[in-house]
């Protein structure tokens, strides 16, 4: 594995197993006294999902975004391409203000989430869930949606702002 996607994993499977616990928690916690939960309606897991993903994603990248900006080196050197996929998506953000890069990222992460679900909870014929499977799968859903979106948040905050397409992760030697 190279310099820059060891560094890319390990931070996104920090930011995925830290939010899969905090929000697995938070769902178990906050469920409390119900034995089933809808997906669609009142109460459901449906908006709950969709809604947890926004935020997340939104304070993610506000946090993450500066935090990378500061651990990227001082002099980013050239040694791998960026990735095709992020240069179709994602390249024209890094000159956005972070409070819009959150903007767009959470758009995006929201609509692909509300695609997942609208497909997921009708293909596996699910109606409600147990608490228990509730904060499973809230849990799994939004440390898989961090990791996600952490790789991305990475890039647009390491691109060198003169343009070169290319960049090295991590300590200097």
């Amino acid at each position: 594995m190279s310099k820059n996607n060891n560094y890319i994993f390990n931070a996104a499977l920090h930011s995925g197993v830290t939010n899969s616990i905090i929000n697995g928690i938070c769902a178990w916690l906050l469920s409390g006294g119900k034995v089933h939960l809808p997906v669609y309606g009142s109460g459901g897991v449906f908006a709950d999902f969709l809604a947890t993903t926004a935020i997340l994603i939104f304070i993610l990248t506000l946090i993450v975004m500066p935090l990378q900006r500061k651990k990227a080196p001082a002099n980013m050197q050239v040694d791998a391409p960026l990735p095709a996929f992020y240069k179709a998506f994602f390249s024209y953000m890094s000159s956005f203000r972070n409070s819009v890069i959150a903007g767009l990222l959470t758009l995006y992460g929201f609509v692909l989430m509300a695609l997942f679900l609208l497909l997921a909870f009708p293909l596996f014929e699910i109606t409600e869930l147990s608490r228990l499977s509730y904060s499973v799968s809230k849990g799994v859903l939004m440390g898989m949606v961090s990791m996600l979106v952490t790789w991305p948040i990475i890039y647009i905050a390491i691109k060198p702002a003169n343009g070169q397409a290319s960049v090295i992760l991590g300590d200097k030697s």
